[in-house]
């Protein structure tokens, strides 16, 4: 259910991208392009809180109920705060849990039975499945980017150049583990428009 609405919400921004009344300025095009970026990216998160949800439940799940101690109540915790943000979470709230302190002092309560599992459980699919959200964005940003380019003159095109290379250093960037990174150095000059 909840997939379905990111889904909705990603596939009406990109229809209000594409079948809007022509923006009036070329500020207008850029600012509809971070909106745009900032909706996708929301999406992303909210789908990577997903899955990291998933995986830990799967290893919480694993934990036989007699060997549960204080590290399975923290990770269960975490795991509800996780659902609950699913359901009511800003995406900078959903950001900070993934990637905030709380998930190292998670990492800090895992078992050795426990860090096996999640090696086993992530073995099965989860590193793909963040890796195909990494890509997901990465195509949509990219897509996004170059319909941008197309409804913009090259004047305005040379004079936003600092934005322009923030942009392309995303889109050709092949390294996953860099584009988190990268895509914020490009939101940075949102307000700018």
């Amino acid at each position: 259910m909840t997939k379905m609405r990111c889904t909705f919400i990603f596939l009406l921004s990109v229809l209000s991208l594409t079948c809007a009344a022509p923006p009036r300025s070329q500020k207008e095009i850029l600012s509809q392009f971070f909106r745009y970026a900032e909706t996708i990216r929301g999406i992303h998160i909210h789908n990577m809180l997903g899955a990291l949800v998933n995986v830990l439940q799967q290893i919480v799940d694993s934990v036989p109920v007699e060997e549960r101690g204080p590290g399975t109540s923290v990770q269960q915790s975490y795991i509800n705060r996780g659902r609950n943000l699913l359901q009511h979470g800003s995406t900078a709230e959903k950001y900070e849990h993934i990637y905030g302190q709380p998930g190292d002092d998670l990492n800090d309560s895992l078992s050795e039975f426990q860090k096996t599992e999640m090696s086993r459980i992530a073995s099965k699919g989860y590193p793909s499945e963040v890796t195909k959200e990494y890509e997901k964005l990465h195509n949509k940003f990219t897509e996004g980017a170059t319909q941008m380019k197309t409804k913009l003159t090259l004047a305005t095109i040379a004079q936003e150049s600092e934005v322009f290379n923030a942009i392309n250093k995303y889109i050709t960037s092949n390294d996953v583990q860099q584009h988190e990174t990268l895509i914020k150095e490009v939101l940075r000059f949102k307000n700018k428009y």
